[in-house]
């Protein structure tokens, strides 16, 4: 994977550079060209017009190479990056010790932001503790003794169906908690990916795991977006940036595995559609 992002970095900087360039030079062009016959003549003319060509061609030719074969796995490839670079974990700054406490104080919060509230919602086969919808924020909260990785998988499923089925969202940004006793490693592997739905990727669904046991709190909290925003705010009760002593700076057994696996990528079969992160 390494490898490869440098390739494609590279090429994206020189793309940006052509395109730079040739925009600045198209501008001062389109904007002298009545007088260049008078300042370089014909045929000085008419090489800078060339010149014009030849940069629109190879601008146009980086953006179809580097967009037909990179833009796809761009997002893909960031994520696993912040994946990769995240802390092993946080704590929560929560006192809270049981299940039920801990999604009082949880709902509380979403409360008296504006939060509309539902209950024991059923969707798609699945109960959800609580639903809770402000504008183009969800939050969706299971409370369990045990989360491993096949309830994280079913319950975002139906979440997903939620979303752009009955809620009909055409952008949004989703929160999965679950709150539990102990969270296994395979769920524990899956608390830092992100899911984007529709071509611009206009809805995204985090995950956020708070294991009250250890007071430990697993989700993807160093990159920049509305969900971070939303589970450090509400779930971890603390504000951004979040302060190093809420941050377990150790890395997990799943982060070196995913490391481990990314050394295999390559765009062919990210494009057949058969190599995943996860």
């Amino acid at each position: 994977m390494k490898e490869f992002r440098l390739k494609q970095k590279k090429l994206k900087k020189i793309m940006n550079i052509f395109c730079i360039i040739t925009a600045v030079f198209m501008f001062v062009y389109i904007g002298v060209e009545p007088f260049l016959p008078d300042i370089i003549g014909s045929v000085g003319t008419l090489c800078v017009g060339y010149a014009a060509d030849v940069l629109v061609v190879v601008s146009v030719a980086l953006l179809f190479v580097y967009f037909s074969k990179y833009s796809k796995s761009d997002s893909f490839l960031e994520n696993i990056e912040y994946e990769l670079s995240d802390c092993g974990c946080y704590f929560t700054s929560r006192q809270e010790t049981s299940q039920k406490d801990y999604l009082v104080a949880v709902l509380d919060d979403l409360k008296s932001n504006g939060f509309n509230i539902e209950t024991n919602v059923e969707i798609d086969g699945f109960t959800f503790d609580v639903r809770a919808i402000k504008g183009k924020e969800i939050f969706y909260i299971v409370c369990d003794d045990e989360i491993d990785k096949n309830d994280v998988i079913a319950y975002q499923q139906s979440a997903i169906y939620d979303i752009t089925a009955v809620n009909v969202k055409r952008r949004a940004n989703a929160v999965m908690l679950y709150i539990c006793d102990n969270a296994d490693d395979g769920a524990v592997s899956l608390s830092k990916a992100i899911t984007p739905l529709g071509k611009k990727q206009q809805i995204k669904i985090a995950n956020s795991i708070v294991e009250l046991s250890s007071k430990r709190c697993y989700f993807l909290g160093n990159k920049p977006t509305k969900c971070q925003q939303m589970i450090a705010n509400y779930v971890m009760n603390c504000a951004l940036p979040i302060k190093d002593k809420f941050k377990l700076n150790e890395k997990l057994q799943f982060q070196y595995e995913l490391e481990e696996h990314m050394k295999d990528f390559n765009i062919k079969d990210f494009n057949n559609g058969t190599f995943f992160a996860h």
